[in-house]
């Protein structure tokens, strides 16, 4: 029982500031309109949200540099690759993009809240399905909470109906696959309850504000910061000017980002109306392949632990 407590007391406390703040923006969401809100999700959005997948290239040149130069040009041209398909299949295939989007999301959310919490022996497919069905349980909760906008958005983006029964079939789905995953872990199994009271205070938060606060703060200061954290300490291990580093780094990516989305939105003089569905397009094909590249990190890493056990 002690050790439970313990480690339930740990998470709480890795969370608090996290905690505290979406307590915070709870209480106080009945004062901010949509119009402060978007204001404010569009803030954390562009300036932390994408600078937190800024540093691709970096991380690539990083985790190939013990290796020949030729790995790291193959590794760069699949990069490019990966963000030529996310652009070919939101504009030419968009069902089949929004759909791969939120399946990639859905497992890179899961990745990063989970995976310090799960044991370095499990099986990938076992990550797989506590990832995923995590992911699936989170975008459930906002899309349920928010289906009048967000079958609105997807319907512009794909012309097709999404119903309020089907993201809560994505909701129980999830969850009830977390959960039941999550009792195979030993680790994770302590913290289930603890976690299942994280996603109900998001729901709050869901509940309360719009879908882009929603997403945008989730985004933000649930897995960006969080990420930008576990870059920081693969890029720059004990270094004390790390985070300015990481920020000049991500500049040219980030300012180039900003353009891209203002030249769009004006030279194709779209209306507010479209916006969101612009929105969270360009959102979907610059953080497309920051989610396949972490994937790859994190695939190298475990192949580079079960080598090392085994030798």
């Amino acid at each position: 029982m002690f050790k439970i407590e313990n480690l339930v007391n740990r998470a709480a406390q890795k969370y608090q500031y996290h905690i505290y703040t979406t307590i915070a923006f709870i209480v106080f969401s009945h004062i901010l309109n949509s119009f402060v809100q978007a204001i404010i999700a569009g803030f954390m959005i562009s300036s932390v949200g994408l600078i937190h997948g800024a540093n691709d290239l970096q991380l690539i040149q990083k985790k190939t540099q013990k290796k020949s130069k030729k790995i790291f040009h193959q590794s760069l041209l699949l990069y490019i690759l990966v963000v030529l398909v996310g652009v070919f299949l939101f504009y030419f295939l968009p069902s089949f993009g929004l759909f791969f989007f939120i399946v990639f999301s859905a497992f890179h959310f899961g990745e990063q809240h989970l995976e310090s919490k799960v044991e370095t022996g499990r099986s990938s497919i076992f990550k797989w399905l506590l990832y995923i069905s995590y992911g699936c349980a989170l975008f459930g909760l906002l899309f349920t909470l928010q289906w009048e906008t967000v079958h609105a958005v997807i319907g512009q983006i794909s012309g097709q109906y999404i119903s309020k029964q089907s993201t809560k079939l994505l909701f129980f789905a999830g969850l009830i696959g977390f959960l039941l995953v999550g009792l195979f872990s030993p680790a994770l199994r302590k913290l289930l309850f603890f976690e299942t009271m994280l996603l109900l205070l998001l729901g709050l938060l869901f509940a309360r504000t719009t879908l882009i606060f929603g997403f945008g703060f989730y985004f933000v200061v649930w897995h960006s910061i969080p990420s930008v954290k576990d870059q920081l300490n693969f890029l720059y291990p004990s270094d004390s000017m790390g985070a300015w580093k990481y920020i000049k780094s991500s500049l040219p990516y980030w300012i180039m980002s900003l353009i891209g989305l203002v030249g769009v939105y004006f030279f194709f003089d779209i209306q507010s109306a479209s916006f969101l569905p612009l929105f969270f397009s360009f959102l979907a094909a610059i953080t497309f392949p920051h989610t396949v590249v972490m994937g790859w990190l994190k695939l190298s890493e475990q192949k580079s632990n079960g080598l090392a056990e085994q030798s």
